[in-house]
């Protein structure tokens, strides 16, 4: 089940992008901080996280915000599946949960950032299945020989 995140989920949502391979666990202060604001309300208006759980426990987990100098255009900063659910549908379930509710409220672009890495060819492969298109590459983006590869969707014929 796809609900709105809590406080109460902060601990296991960090351990989930753990689990999952987004963060090694020395790198979630930024993460835990993200979810502190967001909960404390300083965080602009219109960031989303949404949690997938089953049996009260979270399994996954999205987290989007609109760009504030764009025409409903919309990032997707955040999706993880714990792995014990990866390859269940799971991920695809919460892009079209974040996808559905965008386009519910008239939104028009959904952004999405990867890495370029081979590591990161399952998340590229993930996001072309689900029918977002490669739009663009910044090479050494996030270090020396780690680009940005950037994939759009439009949910909304203008």
């Amino acid at each position: 089940m796809i609900r709105p995140t809590t406080p109460d989920d902060s601990a296991a949502l960090i351990a989930l992008t753990v689990a999952a391979g987004m963060l090694s666990a020395n790198e979630t202060e930024a993460l835990s901080k993200v979810l502190a604001d967001y909960f404390g309300g300083n965080i602009d208006e219109g960031h989303v996280w949404v949690t997938d759980e089953e049996e009260a426990e979270p399994c996954g987990v999205a987290y989007y915000a609109p760009d504030m100098m764009a025409d409903r255009t919309w990032h997707l900063y955040m999706i993880a599946v714990r792995p014990d659910y990866q390859r269940r549908g799971r991920g695809a379930a919460l892009l079209r949960h974040v996808e559905n509710a965008l386009r519910a409220s008239g939104q028009r672009l959904l952004l999405v950032e990867t890495s370029g890495l081979p590591s990161y060819e399952h998340a590229q492969a993930f996001y072309a299945k689900c029918g977002y298109e490669k739009e663009a590459r910044i090479r050494d983006f996030y270090a020396t020989g780690d680009d940005k590869v950037v994939f759009r969707k439009a949910l909304n014929a203008d």
